[in-house]
């Protein structure tokens, strides 16, 4: 096993050290759960900590992998965090998985697992979408069987978060996925979520890896830390230097190990999934952070220090 790294935190840098790292990206990549709020509070000084960035002449976007909060209400809340951004920087992966779509000019029925809000993003663009079945079984396998079995054409299937997921929807999955051009996507892949500092519960990526062990296919996923969702990302912004992007996040397997698989810089937040203990122990060097803060709220002292 590998000796732990050790990282830094940006305001233990010297003042030289903080000036270089402020002209070293231009554009900021940063999750959202954890970083600006957690389930149930705003994490204090998150809106000041991006009010800086954005002072200092970065370009912020958004990249979460949850697509159950429509997009309205993410931004309205993110406005009432005093963080102003348009639609076109907030990125999820219902959005990704649309723009993906429209470049490869698909058509056909895609049968869905996700949420409404996710759906109806989907909708919204005109395609065409079978999901279900809603209901409650009676334990009986040829009742399941008439559930599962039939002959639609699906043309794409489609795993996200479903509050109401069930075996037999799984099941119907799968046995679309049988046919070998029915394309298969997946949205977020988070194993864990979490609810607070002290607490997580299990995430979508837990029945996307058990689709593909099932169907014995991989899915092309549009959550981090996806290859596909960082060529989506890098194609929709023109980055030509990769390098000069900061990714934020609070969890090493989604948001550091993305920025990572992109060639971005990295920066862990500990206001969210991630502990510092955890963070020491990590001997994955494509899950470590180049720095790391308490928060988005040390940026605030980083630009006092700097300005001084």
């Amino acid at each position: 096993m590998s000796a732990p790294i050790h990282v830094r935190n940006i305001l233990d840098l010297s003042s030289e050290e903080k000036q270089r790292f402020l002209e070293s990206f231009d554009h900021v990549f940063s999750d959202i759960d954890g970083v600006v709020w957690n389930a149930r509070t705003i994490i204090e000084g998150s809106g000041d900590g991006f009010a800086e960035l954005r002072k200092a002449g970065k370009e912020i976007t958004f990249i979460t992998n949850n697509s159950v909060r429509t997009e309205e209400a993410c931004l309205e809340k993110l406005r009432n965090n005093n963080i102003e951004i348009d639609a076109n920087h907030l990125m999820h992966p219902a959005k990704s998985t649309v723009e993906y779509l429209k470049n490869i000019n698909f058509q056909g029925l895609i049968y869905i697992i996700a949420s409404d809000a996710f759906k109806s993003v989907l909708k919204k663009e005109g395609f065409q979408l079978k999901d279900g079945p809603n209901v409650i079984l009676d334990e009986s396998f040829s009742q399941l069987m008439q559930y599962v079995m039939d002959r639609e054409p699906i043309k794409a299937v489609i795993i996200d978060f479903d509050f109401n997921l069930s075996l037999c929807k799984m099941m119907k999955a799968v046995h679309y996925a049988r046919q070998s051009d029915c394309l298969l996507i997946g949205g977020a892949t988070d194993i864990a979520l979490p609810i607070s500092k002290d607490m997580t519960i299990m995430g979508a990526g837990v029945f996307v890896k058990a689709f593909e062990q099932a169907a014995k296919r991989e899915m092309l996923v549009f959550g981090k830390p996806s290859v596909a969702l960082a060529n989506i990302l890098l194609k929709r912004y023109n980055i030509a230097q990769r390098e000069r992007v900061l990714m934020i996040g609070d969890m090493l397997e989604q948001d550091i190990r993305f920025g990572k698989t992109c060639g971005f810089q990295t920066l862990l937040v500990l206001s969210g999934g991630c502990s510092k203990s955890e963070l020491r122990g990590e001997t994955d060097r494509n899950a470590i952070p180049d720095y790391y803060a308490n928060s988005m709220k040390d940026f605030v002292d980083f630009m006092k220090e700097l300005n001084k």
